[in-house]
């Protein structure tokens, strides 16, 4: 159950390189809370996906919303019988607030300025497993 978790942290952390590597154009003073940067940021990472980001975890298409930012990640070896939900959340939900709250870039350009992230994690038919959110709150912001 453990590596699971290992790879899921890995694509965490491949997701916000990709962010990092934005043209900054996308970086301008318009809302960063409004739908359509989000979605324009989201199609910038799409232009990557899907991409193996282990031998485990699929990044799938991201999606920009109104005040959220939306990582979709597929498990390739894992259907949902396999795993219990709730745990894999609990167990997911400390490591991506950690990144996420430390790391410049997701801190700075998205939960300051009041960005929810969601991960969405599904098994490899698809089903969904488990969603965590990170919210500004969970930064202290």
């Amino acid at each position: 159950m453990m590596k699971p978790i290992l790879w899921i942290a890995a694509g965490v952390i491949v997701a916000y390189l990709i962010w990092w590597v934005l043209p900054n154009y996308l970086r301008q003073s318009e809302d960063p809370r409004s739908a359509e940067h989000l979605s324009r940021i989201a199609g910038e990472i799409n232009r990557s996906v899907p991409v193996m980001i282990d031998k485990e975890t699929e990044l799938m298409p991201a999606e920009g919303r109104q005040g959220m930012l939306i990582y979709n990640y597929r498990l390739v070896s894992y259907a949902v019988a396999q795993l219990n939900p709730v745990k894999f959340a609990a167990g997911i939900k400390q490591k991506v607030t950690q990144e996420a709250c430390n790391r410049a870039e997701t801190r700075d350009d998205f939960l300051k300025k009041g960005v929810t992230l969601r991960y969405s994690y599904f098994a490899k038919d698809k089903q969904p497993i488990a969603t965590v959110d990170v919210t500004p709150a969970d930064c202290g912001f």
